[in-house]
């Protein structure tokens, strides 16, 4: 995967993943898991001073790079594992456990955590970020978690998308539909053809790790159970289909379908 390409195409969307910014009052510390590139919080660090802004990832190479590219004091980054020892430098440690301890200079009722386009990989390709998750959560005990998705929801009454399923196999290559459906099934529902679309947008460049990830993976009642143990309730909640992928599937298939709902946003509050 080209990462310059894939951290340009994830900033298409920066603005709408910031959506939280002005709904969580009396937050000084903002964490962002998952925040590849860190690009939104290097944003948001510009135009909130006075908030504070940790990025974490797994993925040293985008750290690197959100760190490069870094122009204000306000924004901090962790990488899941320790910086490697360098001969005759000191040992930087900048993992899990340093952003833990760095937060807990926070009070609860101060931090927001963010999870925006993370948590269909974790309960679909890497369950191994469950108990990482759920470990931030209980150690800082954040007032509010905020979560921006790909989340599949259609509008209740909403005619379907059965009838397109023969134009989308006209346009797509055979051979990328024939392993979408090997891991996914047929190409023939609502939900199966707006998948399909949303994947296939990355068909040359990161093919084969979209590929291992279900976008609609989860709902919000399993992150709560799983997550959370319920200590939280939801405050704000919103379904809508991506501005510009509407646009894209408009100008490449001919058709509009607004009532297939893409991505959600939730705001989640402590119960205490």
């Amino acid at each position: 995967m080209n990462l310059t390409t894939y951290t340009e195409e994830m900033s298409k969307s920066i603005w709408d993943k910031a959506f939280f910014m002005d709904k969580v009052p009396g937050a000084k510390l903002v964490i962002d898991f998952g925040c590849a590139d860190g690009a939104m919080i290097r944003m948001l660090g510009t135009l909130f001073p006075d908030t504070t802004f940790f990025g974490y990832d797994i993925n040293d190479e985008l750290i690197d790079m959100g760190r490069k590219a870094l122009t204000t004091p306000n924004v901090h980054f962790y990488r899941a594992m320790p910086s490697p020892y360098i001969v005759g430098t000191p040992m930087v440690f900048d993992g899990f456990e340093d952003l833990i301890a760095d937060a807990k200079r926070y009070a609860p009722d101060e931090i927001c955590i963010n999870f925006s386009s993370v948590l269909h990989e974790v309960f679909s390709s890497t369950p191994s970020g469950k108990p990482v998750i759920r470990r931030l959560i209980e150690e800082l005990e954040p007032k509010y978690i905020t979560i921006r998705d790909m989340y599949w929801h259609q509008v209740p009454g909403a005619k379907t998308l059965y009838y397109e399923a023969p134009t989308i196999r006209a346009h797509a290559e055979e051979s990328y539909l024939e392993e979408y459906e090997a891991k996914f099934g047929t190409v023939d529902s609502p939900r199966a053809i707006t998948h399909f679309l949303m994947k296939y947008q990355w068909k040359d460049n990161g093919w084969e790790d979209e590929l291992k990830e279900d976008y609609f993976s989860y709902t919000i009642e399993d992150f709560l159970e799983t997550m959370c143990k319920w200590q939280y309730t939801t405050i704000f909640e919103n379904h809508y289909q991506l501005p510009y992928l509407t646009e894209k599937w408009q100008q490449e298939y001919g058709f509009f379908v607004p009532y297939a709902h893409t991505h959600a946003q939730f705001i989640l509050r402590r119960n205490y």
